[in-house]
């Protein structure tokens, strides 16, 4: 029986991952792993990893030599852009948007699914661990004010994180995505996301079990 039908059959929501990438092999030896494993063991129904026209090749290579599927983006759109274009490839009755440099905790599917319980929950979005790899003060700063944040904000919130966040596949589509041609940036895109959702009268919820780790090393400038 395949993953999607397992899932099916057990009731539970199936979790499609969506991780844009540019230029980001060097984290994806980390980051993918751990998403591949829940896959293997039917946790989640795929991981697809969005190359968004980087000029290292190893970005493709090593995603799928780590057992991903590959989307190429035919041009360079940034992240939000890059979520939208997998979205329509996607499987799942949930997205699950994760960043190239975020490792996600192993019970990180069941976290999800649990949070997910209410009928008008839109949308689901975890914290920072407290175990940043990179020691300088900066990234440890950094990480660890984004972790107290996330460790003590209202569970019922009013806006949406997308470094480990879902989306119902449902509501995604029916409020259009992110904005990508706004933002071909890294930026706000997913606040601006979490204020349509909430716009529309969804519930989003902040899930402090669901945790990650952070591998982006920050520096002063």
């Amino acid at each position: 029986m395949s993953a999607s039908n397992e899932a099916a059959a057990g009731g539970a929501l199936t979790i499609s991952v969506i991780m844009p990438a540019y230029n980001a092999a060097h984290y994806l030896e980390s980051s993918l792993p751990p998403l591949i494993e829940m896959r293997n063991r039917n946790d989640i129904l795929e991981v697809l990893v969005v190359d968004d026209c980087s000029p290292d090749p190893s970005n493709v290579e090593t995603a799928e030599r780590l057992g991903a599927t590959v989307i190429k983006m035919p041009e360079n759109g940034g992240p939000g852009a890059a979520r939208n274009h997998a979205a329509k490839i996607a499987k799942g009755e949930v997205l699950w948007l994760v960043d190239a440099d975020v490792v996600v905790h192993e019970d990180g599917a069941r976290v999800l699914r649990e949070a997910f319980s209410g009928e008008k929950t839109a949308a689901v979005f975890g914290s920072y661990d407290r175990d940043p790899p990179a020691e300088n003060f900066a990234s440890q700063y950094k990480n660890l004010v984004h972790r107290y944040y996330h460790q003590r904000g209202k569970q019922d919130s009013d806006t949406f994180w997308s470094g480990c966040g879902a989306i119902r596949r449902s509501v995604y589509f029916d409020l259009g995505g992110f904005d990508g041609a706004r933002y071909g940036r890294p930026s706000i895109e997913d606040i601006e996301f979490g204020f349509r959702m909430r716009k529309a009268g969804w519930s989003i919820r902040l899930a402090p079990d669901l945790l990650a780790t952070h591998l982006k090393r920050w520096t002063l400038s």
